[in-house]
């Protein structure tokens, strides 16, 4: 009797659970819950029908998914966008700094994530450098370590700072310039001037009122200083022969320098209308010889022979010479006065053309050498000296020279 009320009052309750249940969509406040069945055995979960017959599954398992549609589909490769989301620091260091090796990902990487310690390390799992590059710095084992300069791959040309002998091991030029033609420049160290790799300084940065080294143009370009001084072998200037005169002056302010320029155009010959400082002087220091211009006058002519003449090639119409100068050299330039003389044998004949024309283009009165030997009255008459004896370089009316 008991046993029969027990039973119906467990079926009431648990009737008035499913009512609560209904009414509220949930067990919230239900204290009750059904027992649990026991787990069953491993041996009769059932396998979904796949490939190679049934598959040995442990209870934990339990459901196993279907199988997903993405296998039915061709999965492309990840794209550069993908690599870029997950390594955005080395993306965004491409992308401000990478030069030549802003590349396709896989360019590169031909392989990746296959760095597993101990059985792929870093360093195998990292493309290396000499795939592309081969070995540009050449054959010295030493430059053949490229991290110890490009430091880091995905911004090649940032470099830090470095040594000199770091730097002569690829850039040889530069330090055998600078030991082979010593300078100021020879006692500063690369790093001083180049203050990171690739940098190219200012020549302005020391040579400048700011600078406190010395200048010699003020508002010019780099290529004005460059046009004269290699950068590292300074001292061997060099230029070309269009280089205004205004670019020599600067440096050339002494007394001896200041001299030639006025001198120069003062004279306003062709050796300061048609020619620069640098037409003649092609090499700092150079004093030229005047045969690279002009012709000789005569055969076997010296250059010693023009300055007797042409004293001051800045000045090459002012022409002096001594008393003594033969008429030989006179002649190239006047053979046909020259030639007068010689067949009219005179007592001028005897006389050097310096005796009477002292400066070059000088012509002198008679007086000067004879005085007045007539009176007034046949000056008068006759006017000259030339209405009776003609030409001084063939004088008529006169003795003949023995």
């Amino acid at each position: 009797m008991k046993t029969e009320h027990v039973r119906r009052l467990i079926g009431g309750l648990v009737g008035l659970g499913a009512v609560v249940l209904l009414a509220t969509g949930t067990t919230a406040g239900v204290a009750w819950a059904a027992p649990k069945k026991a787990p069953e055995a491993a041996a009769k979960v059932k396998e979904p029908a796949r490939q190679g017959g049934p598959v040995h599954l442990t209870a934990e398992v339990g459901q196993v998914p279907a199988r997903p549609p993405l296998y039915d589909k061709d999965v492309q490769p990840l794209s550069m966008e993908q690599c870029a989301q997950c390594h955005i620091g080395v993306f965004t260091l491409l992308q401000q700094k990478g030069a030549r090796h802003q590349l396709p990902c896989v360019f590169c990487h031909t392989a990746y994530h296959t760095y597993a310690p101990g059985k792929v390390e870093y360093a195998d799992a990292i493309p290396k450098c000499g795939t592309c590059h081969g070995l540009p710095h050449g054959n010295d084992q030493v430059v053949q370590k490229c991290g110890s300069c490009h430091s880091n791959a995905h911004a090649p040309l940032v470099i830090p700072d470095v040594t000199g002998d770091q730097c002569q091991r690829c850039h040889s030029g530069p330090p055998q310039a600078l030991k082979q033609y010593p300078s100021k420049h020879s006692q500063v160290a690369c790093n001083d001037c180049h203050t990171s790799h690739g940098y190219i300084p200012k020549c302005t940065m020391c040579h400048s009122q700011e600078g406190g080294l010395p200048f010699h143009l003020l508002g010019v370009d780099d290529s004005v200083c460059l046009g004269c001084h290699p950068v590292h072998s300074p001292l061997q200037i060099k230029y070309s022969a269009e280089t205004p005169q205004a670019y020599c002056a600067p440096c050339h302010k002494n007394e001896s320098h200041a001299r030639v320029l006025n001198e120069v155009r003062a004279a306003n010959s062709k050796h300061n209308t048609e020619v620069t400082c640098a037409g003649c002087h092609d090499e700092h220091g150079k004093i030229p010889e005047c045969f690279t211009c002009h012709e000789p006058h005569k055969q076997g002519q010296t250059i010693a022979d023009c300055q007797r003449c042409h004293s001051n090639p800045h000045q090459p119409k002012n022409i002096a010479f001594p008393a003594e100068e033969p008429q030989i050299n006179c002649a190239p330039c006047h053979g046909e006065v020259y030639n007068e003389l010689q067949a009219s044998r005179t007592r001028h004949t005897a006389l050097t053309c310096a005796k009477c024309h002292p400066r070059h283009g000088e012509i002198p009165e008679c007086q000067r050498c004879h005085g007045t030997p007539h009176g007034e009255a046949m000056l008068k008459q006759f006017g000259t000296c030339g209405a009776c004896h003609g030409i001084a370089h063939n004088v008529q009316g006169r003795i003949k020279a023995k």
